[in-house]
């Protein structure tokens, strides 16, 4: 069950997550992974989800990111001020799929960045798959400001493990997506990096008015953040 330490309900939530729950099959049926969760988040602002592995973190992030289609609750996403809500428990597959790629960036623990591509080269794909190359030149000064454009023609490999979940980030915010979803993303790097990269993440949600949601288990990180909701 979660409990939440926000101080009260934001008047205008970009994300509004509300009593959902999800069934997942094990070797004796189907059991409850998440039940009633309930969680909202405001543009520029950030929701850690806290708890330890097996609590239900990465799958209440693969619902909200549209991949799980919960068995109870609903989920908003409204946008444009208010003048467009998106009912993403009654979304089909298809327009699941549509939703990620136009609202959702993701994060990971791992990057994920494509090895055979260059740093330039993984933070153009998904203006590219969008259809959004207008936004290329933003996209890569992000790097900049990420503290990496010195890397952008270089192959991941090539950077260390701050590096490349950097360009991961910038990766995620590329093409302008409304909703910011970060699955340990600190959890492969020192404290060093770790710090880095959280403060880089908070800081591109403020400045870009997206709504962070992002895992962890790391108390110390769970500290930044505007609300937490911890999974038990």
């Amino acid at each position: 069950m979660p409990q939440s330490t926000s101080p009260g309900a934001p008047s205008l939530a970009l994300l509004a997550v509300d009593g959902v729950g999800v069934r997942l099959g094990d070797g004796d049926g189907l059991r409850w992974v998440l039940r009633d969760v309930s969680l909202s988040v405001r543009p520029g602002r950030a929701v850690v989800l806290l708890g330890p592995s097996g609590s239900g973190k990465s799958t209440l992030l693969n619902i909200i990111g549209g991949i799980l289609k919960p068995d109870a609750g609903t989920i908003r996403l409204t946008l444009d001020a208010g003048r467009e809500t998106l009912r993403l428990d009654a979304l089909s597959e298809r327009q699941r799929v549509a939703y990620r790629r136009r609202h959702v960036g993701f994060v990971f623990q791992f990057f994920n960045l494509v090895p055979t591509l260059t740093v330039a080269e993984n933070v153009l794909l998904p203006l590219e798959l969008n259809g959004r190359m207008e936004r290329a030149e933003a996209a890569l000064n992000r790097l900049d400001a990420l503290g990496i454009g010195g890397a952008r023609n270089r192959f991941p490999e090539r950077l260390s493990g701050g590096e490349q979940q950097r360009a991961a980030i910038a990766r995620a915010l590329a093409h302008g997506p409304s909703l910011v979803l970060a699955d340990e993303p600190t959890g492969n790097l020192d404290a060093g990096n770790s710090a880095r990269v959280a403060e880089c993440l908070w800081q591109e949600a403020r400045e870009s008015g997206a709504a962070l949601v992002l895992a962890t288990h790391n108390e110390s990180i769970a500290k930044r953040a505007d609300s937490v909701v911890s999974l038990r």
